[in-house]
């Protein structure tokens, strides 16, 4: 969904389209990455653009009621949330725990896995999304981690 089709939904059900979940949504619409509220709120105020960051929790939290956003935990890191769209209801990505950075798999590396899973099942299975959760090489650096050898990525 684009940013017109979000605040259309938004409306929809029943919400007023304030000018917090409006910002909010802008934001979301132009990151693919997970972001937490604070990073959120840094970006809105790097704009000129001021919202509480309670607001921004309001804003993230009814987005993930009527499921516009998916939220993840990252640990010490907090909740972070982004967009849900057609794409990523059959995603594989690599997630940074500490940045939210992801990067997309490319080729769904599970389908025989899936396959194997729907003849031993007897189910039918109709979506999957596949998630690996570590430290991008950038927030490796930054904390000083040794490289690991080359991987089929």
């Amino acid at each position: 969904m684009n940013y017109e089709e979000i605040l259309q939904y938004i409306q929809q059900r029943g919400y007023r389209l304030t000018s917090a979940r409006k910002h909010v949504v802008e934001v979301l619409c132009q990151n693919s990455a997970y972001l937490g509220a604070y990073d959120i709120h840094h970006i809105l105020e790097q704009a000129d653009i001021h919202v509480g960051i309670v607001s921004i929790y309001r804003v993230l939290e009814m987005l993930n009621s009527i499921g516009l956003v998916q939220k993840e935990e990252f640990g010490s890191g907090g909740e972070r949330f982004c967009l849900v769209n057609s794409a990523n209801q059959h995603a594989h990505q690599l997630v940074c725990t500490k940045c939210g950075q992801s990067k997309e798999l490319g080729d769904c590396p599970i389908r025989n896995l899936a396959h194997a899973i729907e003849s031993q099942s007897g189910y039918r299975i109709q979506n999957h999304w596949l998630r690996f959760f570590g430290l991008c090489p950038h927030c490796q650096s930054e904390e000083g981690f040794k490289e690991h050898p080359p991987s089929v990525f």
